[in-house]
């Protein structure tokens, strides 16, 4: 009887079979390495368009934070000028009225209880003032500027009694 040997060889159409497979693996990696490396040069593409649109923002935003100090400056200056145009556009004779009709008031409110006679000279107007003081009756003179005069005048007139003396308040 003969005997038939077992060999490891392999049947010609495995090996057909194997390179097939081979290639078919070969050409898969290929694939995807073709894939991973447009993916990679979108990559970069990408991150490189990311990075200059964040330093465009980098820029946009120190520009901001610059216009930002300018605006704030420019409202300073702003409300500068209008103070001064104010100041320009002050009527001198409107703050004469003004002082004219204030005056009075301050001295209504700091002279209650005296009377108020004048005498004329060339600066200013002596001002004789007899306040009570301390139950005494105290003349002083004072020199008010001839601005005022009128309307210290006005109110001597208004106030021209005679002051009666209580003889109690002497002893």
């Amino acid at each position: 009887m003969a005997r038939m040997e077992l060999t490891d060889q392999k049947h010609p159409s495995d090996s057909i079979v194997s390179k097939q497979e081979d290639i078919r693996g070969t050409e898969k990696t290929a694939w995807l390495f073709g894939l991973d490396e447009q993916n990679v040069r979108a990559y970069k593409a990408l991150s490189g368009q990311i990075r200059e649109l964040e330093k465009k923002l980098d820029n946009y935003h120190s520009e901001y934070n610059s216009f930002k100090k300018t605006v704030r400056r420019l409202e300073r200056n702003e409300e500068d000028l209008y103070v001064q145009l104010l100041d320009k556009c002050v009527d001198r004779e409107t703050v004469v009225n003004l002082i004219h009709k204030i005056v009075p008031i301050l001295i209504n409110e700091k002279s209650k209880g005296s009377a108020y006679s004048f005498e004329s000279s060339e600066d200013s107007d002596l001002v004789e003032i007899i306040e009570k003081f301390h139950g005494y009756w105290v003349r002083e003179e004072r020199a008010v500027p001839h601005a005022f005069v009128p309307l210290a005048k006005q109110q001597s007139r208004a106030r021209s009694r005679k002051v009666k003396q209580d003889p109690e308040e002497y002893i």
